[in-house]
């Protein structure tokens, strides 16, 4: 599998903070590794973890949404609420939180995916561009299509 790129960086002010988000030539495909209690994944130096700890209750992790967890080894893990998203401590300092989307996938439906990444990819792409504050730059139903930068209606109190 080749390489994910960065296309673009958008950081989206809102309300509250500035969020960032990156636009990828094409989607993670994480293949989990079990390290103890978590399955661990990295494609391209963007990493997705889960943490084992038995449902109770109320409480499954994703609400106990059923998917499948596909291992290095080909093995599948079936997902019922047992699996929680988290950052191993060992991985806590070597990680930033972020989001991604694909050209296509924006193109379509606006939404960004969570994603843990080797901050490194994004200090090495911002220092050759400059990125968008427009979150709808991908989005062909909005007026903001296309545009780079954009007035934001919010501005953050120092």
């Amino acid at each position: 599998m080749d390489k994910i790129n960065v296309i673009d960086i958008i950081d989206h002010q809102n309300k509250y903070s500035i969020q960032r988000f990156m636009v990828l030539d094409r989607e993670p495909i994480y293949l989990y590794e079990c390290k103890g209690d978590w399955l661990i994944a990295e494609d391209s130096g963007f990493f997705n973890f889960f943490n084992h700890d038995s449902p109770s209750g109320r409480f499954y992790a994703f609400a106990g949404r059923k998917f499948d967890i596909n291992m290095k080894d080909g093995t599948i893990i079936k997902a019922y609420g047992q699996w929680w998203a988290g950052v191993p401590l060992d991985y806590q300092e070597l990680v930033i939180h972020a989001a991604y989307g694909t050209t296509n996938g924006l193109s379509r439906c606006n939404v960004f995916c969570s994603c843990s990444v080797d901050p490194d990819i994004i200090d090495v792409w911002l220092s050759k561009n400059e990125p968008s504050n427009n979150y709808s730059k991908y989005d062909k139903r909005h007026s903001d299509y296309g545009k780079h930068k954009i007035k934001s209606k919010f501005k953050i109190n120092p």
